[in-house]
């Protein structure tokens, strides 16, 4: 299985295997950093194809078998030049900021959403593999949140994504100290949920997102929606059971999905 660019946007391709998008970081003069022009072709895709009805999953990964290098390490050196004060700095963290943009649209957008990672994954590109629903790793990646050996704390949702993933412990060893970590650790620690041979991680990707898509579109969302807020105590649950069930209760797709089970056929769902 293989995906064919249909376009070609600065330093990112979007191309698609039937109704789902596939997403590539590509900068390859730069083992895919993630430069600014980047994000932004990142975050404008994102927003056009999630709200696009055809659209029923995406894939991320990168190009020339490695994810991302990180960061633009250029663009810090030009940025430190700048001398920028606290509030830049700060602001430049802020809720609006791009990187948080983007691990937002990932982490709680209505689509799923399934990282394939080749190679290399490191700093911001560590926490793009993390956000998302489902992580497919080749047996060669290599993965780090090393920006505490920059001199940086971690950014890009690490405190949450990475914890919520392998736990508070294994999160603290792994951002305090900001070692590589192999594919192998990375699945027994929960970071990942599926190791693959070299050059083979896309198309496990492709078949974990296909399995997300046959999902009711609505249930889907609203069931990602709730694990993204509700798992931190009972109550917090009880009430988005509460909410979200009478929702999907009278959505045409359960109505579907009960008639082609009593039928004995495939159900077609639309999201309604």
């Amino acid at each position: 299985m293989s995906a064919q660019p249909q376009s070609d946007v600065m330093e990112t391709q979007l191309s698609w295997e039937g109704d789902i998008a596939v997403l590539t970081i590509h900068n390859p003069s730069r083992r895919n950093a993630l430069s600014p022009p980047v994000r932004e072709d990142m975050m404008r895709h994102l927003d056009d194809l999630m709200a696009n009805r055809k659209c029923r999953g995406i894939v991320m990964t990168g190009s020339g078998g490695v994810y991302s290098s990180g960061g633009d390490v250029k663009n810090m050196k030009a940025r430190s030049g700048r001398g920028m004060d606290f509030s830049e700095r700060r602001l430049n963290q802020s809720p609006d900021a791009l990187s948080h943009k983007i691990v937002r649209t990932l982490m709680e957008g209505p689509k799923p959403v399934v990282q394939a990672v080749e190679g290399p994954a490191l700093g911001a590109g560590l926490a793009y593999a993390l956000a998302g629903d489902y992580t497919v790793a080749a047996s060669n990646a290599k993965f780090s949140g090393a920006q505490v050996l920059r001199g940086l704390c971690p950014d890009g949702g690490f405190y949450y994504t990475l914890t919520v993933r392998c736990g508070p412990g294994r999160a603290r060893e792994l951002l305090l100290s900001g070692r590589s970590f192999t594919a192998q650790e990375a699945e027994k620690y929960g970071i990942v949920h599926e190791v693959v041979e070299p050059g083979k991680a896309l198309e496990a990707g492709l078949k974990a997102c296909e399995r997300f898509a046959a999902v009711p579109p609505l249930a889907f969302a609203l069931t990602k929606s709730a694990m993204n807020h509700s798992y931190h105590t009972l109550e917090a649950c009880f009430r988005a059971e509460q909410d979200y069930q009478p929702v999907v209760g009278l959505s045409k797709d359960h109505k579907e999905s009960v008639a082609a089970f009593l039928e004995k056929r495939k159900p077609v769902y639309t999201g309604e």
